[in-house]
C-alpha cells in the first residue's frame, strides 16, 4: 500500500511557499475569501491540506502594487539594470498607476502620472509626495515639453498609439538625453485590421516580425536598444506583451544593438510559457 501524502495546514503552506509573511497577514487575505487551494476557498489557517496543493491568491498583484503593471516594469527594470533612485520620470499611459507606483518604490525623486483619462489613480499614490497626478493630459501635450523639473526617463503603457509614432513625442519631452521604458502592446502595433478585430496576436512568427520592426525603427531613428523582455503577466485578454528599453546620448548603458534578434527570440520562447493572467 503506497504511502498516504504528506499534509500541512494552510499556514504552513502559505508561508513556505513565501506567499505572506505572517499569520496575520494570511488570515486578512482568507477572511476576503481570496485564497483558494485546488481551486477551493478555504476559511481557516489551520485547515489541513496536502502540501503540494496548487495555490492561488484572487488579487494577490494588489499586495505589492496598485495594479499589475507594476510587475511588468518591475521586470524591466531588472532585467535591463535600470536605476531610478533620485530620477525625475514621467509615466503616460499611467491609469491606475502601476508603473507609478513601481518607479515610486524603487526610490524615484518625481513621478508624473499622466493619462488622457481622469478619476483613475489610486488614492495610495494621490497622497504620495512624489507624484504629480497629469490626468487628462495625451503624451502630445505641450505641456509636458516645458516640465520643471524636467524628466529624465519615460515609461509608456499606451493604447492606439504605436510606438514609433510616441518616439519623436518622447523625444522632444526628454530633450537631448534619455531613457525609455515601452511596453509593447502587439494589437497596437499590427497593422492588419483583421487581426486587431479578432485579436488573435499570439503568433510566434507575427510576434516576431512586429517585435523586429520596432527595434529597426529605433536603430534607424539613432536610439540604442539597451534591453528586451517579455511582460512576466499577459495582458487581461491573454495577450503576450514584451518591454523594450532604449536610450540616446547614454553612455552607463550597454546596448544590445548587435544582438537584438536572439534577445527577441528568447523573449517570444519565454512568454509562451506563461500562464494567461486571471485577476
Amino acid at each position: 500500500m503506497g504511502d498516504k501524502k504528506k499534509k500541512c495546514t494552510v499556514l504552513e503552506k502559505l508561508l513556505a511557499d513565501g506567499f505572506f509573511k505572517d499569520a496575520k497577514e494570511a488570515e486578512t487575505w482568507i477572511m476576503m475569501k481570496n485564497v483558494l487551494i485546488n481551486n477551493q476557498p478555504v476559511w481557516s489557517l489551520h485547515e489541513k491540506i496536502p502540501d503540494d496543493a496548487e495555490v492561488c491568491i484572487k488579487g494577490y498583484y494588489k499586495r505589492q502594487y496598485v495594479n499589475k503593471g507594476g510587475f511588468k516594469l518591475e521586470a524591466a527594470l531588472e532585467a535591463f539594470h535600470i536605476d531610478c533612485r533620485e530620477k525625475v520620470v514621467l509615466d503616460c499611459g499611467a491609469s491606475t498607476g502601476g508603473f507609478t507606483d513601481c518607479w515610486v518604490q524603487r526610490g524615484a525623486k518625481l513621478v508624473y502620472a499622466v493619462d488622457v483619462g481622469y478619476g483613475q489613480l489610486a488614492g495610495k499614490l494621490l497622497n504620495d509626495t512624489h507624484v504629480v497626478n497629469m490626468e487628462r493630459t495625451n503624451l502630445s501635450d505641450k505641456s509636458l515639453t516645458v516640465l520643471n523639473p524636467k524628466p529624465e526617463m519615460i515609461s509608456l503603457d499606451l493604447s492606439y498609439l504605436s510606438l514609433k509614432k510616441a518616439l519623436p513625442i518622447c523625444r522632444e519631452i526628454l530633450k537631448e538625453k534619455g531613457l525609455m521604458i515601452c511596453l509593447v502592446k502587439p494589437l497596437f502595433e499590427v497593422e492588419s485590421s483583421e487581426i486587431r478585430r479578432s485579436g488573435n496576436i499570439n503568433q510566434k512568427e507575427l510576434l516576431q516580425e512586429i517585435l523586429q520592426d520596432i527595434c529597426l525603427f529605433y536603430l534607424e531613428n539613432d536610439v540604442d536598444i539597451i534591453g528586451l523582455t517579455h511582460s512576466p503577466v499577459t495582458g487581461n485578454s491573454g495577450t503576450l506583451e514584451y518591454l523594450i528599453g532604449v536610450c540616446w546620448n547614454c553612455t552607463n548603458y550597454e546596448t544590445i544593438n548587435s544582438c537584438y534578434e536572439e534577445e527577441i527570440n528568447h523573449a517570444i520562447e519565454a512568454s509562451f510559457q506563461l500562464h494567461k493572467f486571471k485577476k
